[in-house]
């Protein structure tokens, strides 16, 4: 009896239980990131770079934050959200100004730039993912996304269980990041 080739990926991606769970999330997240960069390349962002133009556009007028909240809010230490602000910055996208209810603080604002391409790139953004996710039902998305939401409280939870970094607003804001 001849058995044909064994399909090493397959049954590495079917792994049962904990371990292949982890296997596809980390699949799923490798997929996700090339699929990002294919949306947001074109206007010279990484995705990091979209969500905290996307933070600063979705709370509003005058859309405007302080570098702390937004790493607490993007899961990013002080040092890495400042190499994110330097290079916004750098590119016309964001500012840094005194904080108008005190002095002694820094806020960081969208400029036109920025909040046109927050709003272009989160179009394409918008677009892609509806296009990505056409074979899906609303049921099954609701479903998905309700798991990962899920996911995403228990690994949360651990994370501030180990003293990993503060999540406090990040789950409700990366909801809304993701419209």
């Amino acid at each position: 009896m001849t058995v044909g080739p064994v399909d090493y990926a397959e049954r590495y991606l079917s792994e049962p239980g904990a371990v292949g769970l982890f296997t596809r999330l980390t699949r799923v997240g490798l997929l996700v990131d090339a699929f990002q960069h294919r949306c947001l390349d074109g206007f010279g962002l990484l995705f990091i770079d979209y969500s905290v133009l996307r933070v600063l556009e979705l709370i509003g007028p005058p859309y405007r934050m302080s570098p702390t909240e937004l790493a607490e809010i993007v899961v990013r230490s002080s040092g890495g959200m400042t190499q994110i602000l330097d290079r916004l910055e750098r590119a016309g996208l964001v500012a840094r100004a005194p904080d108008p209810d005190d002095r002694r603080r820094v806020v960081v604002e969208l400029t036109a730039d920025g909040l046109r391409t927050a709003d272009d790139a989160n179009a394409t953004y918008r677009r892609e993912r509806e296009h990505l996710l056409a074979e899906l039902s609303d049921d099954e998305v609701g479903q998905l996304d309700a798991a990962v939401g899920r996911l995403l409280e228990v690994l949360t939870d651990a994370a501030q269980e180990s003293g990993g970094a503060s999540f406090a607003n990040s789950s409700a804001i990366s909801r809304d990041a993701s419209s």
